[in-house]
């Protein structure tokens, strides 16, 4: 309010007083209204700082909407436990491409004995050595992949994870933890993001 001399102003614990203005419509509350917003907006931020509200509370209020979708991170959206087509870097392409064929997202992820994540085979590759006549069902999985595949620390925005996929100019990634970066404890594909309506 404007007016010091008002029964709400004197009533009011806290008291703020926004300059008088001039209203553009003429009677019509127009500037005043604009100056109470801001006044609003101001104190909204300033309890936000003050409490430590973060974006990742207002995710856990608010979880729909545009603006939950884009606050969510990789670890809300990516495959765990057994829909991780994880092989071992021995076993033959025979088996190994079985599994890719059960778990049906295009990739394997290849761990060593200590479950370290050590390649990633995708179809692409296996297509690729199939045009060239190779004969996979003898080879291994480490003879195969591709090491050290490109990753994303579970709390990443799923956002950020889409333009990573983008710039590599791929459609899937490893997920890790940061306290073990070479466990694989996720998989993010393109389609778990489109269908989060991310981006």
């Amino acid at each position: 309010m404007s007016k010091k001399d008002s029964i709400l102003y004197k009533a009011s614990d806290i008291k703020l007083i926004i300059p008088e203005v001039k209203e553009s419509g003429g009677i019509v509350p127009t500037s005043s209204t604009t100056a109470q917003i801001a006044l609003g907006d101001a104190l909204a931020i300033s309890a936000m700082q003050y409490k430590k509200f973060g974006k990742f509370d207002f995710k856990k209020i608010h979880p729909a909407g545009n603006l939950g979708a884009q606050l969510k991170t990789v670890e809300d959206i990516m495959l765990t436990g057994n829909k991780i087509p994880f092989v071992n870097e021995n076993l033959n392409m025979k088996s190994a491409l079985k599994i890719l064929s059960n778990k049906k997202i295009g990739i394997l992820i290849v761990q060593n004995k200590q479950k370290k994540t050590t390649g990633i085979i995708t179809d692409g590759q296996i297509r690729r050595y199939n045009e060239k006549k190779q004969n996979l069902n003898e080879m291994n999985a480490l003879k195969i992949m591709t090491k050290n595949p490109i990753s994303i620390d579970k709390q990443s925005l799923a956002v950020k994870a889409l333009a990573l996929m983008n710039e590599k100019k791929i459609t899937s990634l490893c997920v890790y933890d940061k306290k073990n970066k070479q466990k694989t404890i996720g998989v993010l594909h393109i389609h778990n993001i489109l269908q989060s309506n991310i981006g």
